[in-house]
């Protein structure tokens, strides 16, 4: 596969207890400040993909007096942990998040304005299918880990092959993974799974 001189999309550290709550020994509130995002590549949609990895997401707003900072509204206060202990100083798109947790006890949708994208500096989440964790069924299932180099791909119809990952790439100009896995499925799969490698 061809290389590309594109910016690096994820580099991630270890995690880290780097946030106030994680030295009083307890979580102190469900809203997270995030700064250090990608003004033009950045947006609620994108920011709830990131963030609903670790809880459920209840609204996203961009501040508009701090460029490059929004303010993530989670399902609790156990979800804003997770969140800072994966997320902060994780590199995103050449810029290092900053990851807390905010004083703020809710996510107000004040001072609405249009992003670089276009999109809305505000989206309420809270009846978004894509939640994780509505359920404790739902929750059991999903894995907590930091942002890595390799993705985890399932539920994939059975027509879609290495090729059409590679378009996928190229369509949303991001960087070409450098490996590829399918793993075999059973005679009677009706999709796939597999895993995608990128280097970090």
């Amino acid at each position: 596969m061809a290389s590309r001189d594109t910016p690096e999309l994820v580099a991630y550290p270890l995690p880290q207890a780097s946030s106030s709550y994680m030295h009083g020994g307890n979580p102190s509130g469900s809203v997270v400040m995030v700064s250090g995002l990608h003004q033009q590549k950045m947006n609620c949609s994108r920011v709830f993909n990131l963030f609903c990895l670790y809880g459920n997401i209840e609204k996203v707003k961009f501040m508009k007096t701090i460029p490059g900072t929004a303010l993530v509204e989670m399902g609790d206060e156990y979800a804003v942990e997770r969140a800072v202990t994966h997320l902060n100083n994780v590199k995103l798109f050449g810029k290092r998040l900053n990851v807390c947790v905010s004083k703020q006890h809710s996510v107000v949708p004040s001072q609405i304005f249009e992003l670089e994208d276009g999109t809305s500096s505000y989206k309420d989440f809270a009846m978004s299918k894509n939640n994780r964790f509505t359920s404790a069924g739902q929750a059991s299932k999903n894995i907590i880990q930091p942002p890595s180099c390799v993705l985890h791909y399932y539920n994939v119809p059975l027509c879609v092959t290495e090729e059409t990952f590679v378009k996928l790439c190229d369509d949303h100009e991001v960087l070409s993974f450098i490996k590829y896995k399918v793993f075999d499925p059973k005679p009677s799969a009706k999709t796939l799974s597999g895993l995608l490698e990128w280097e970090c």
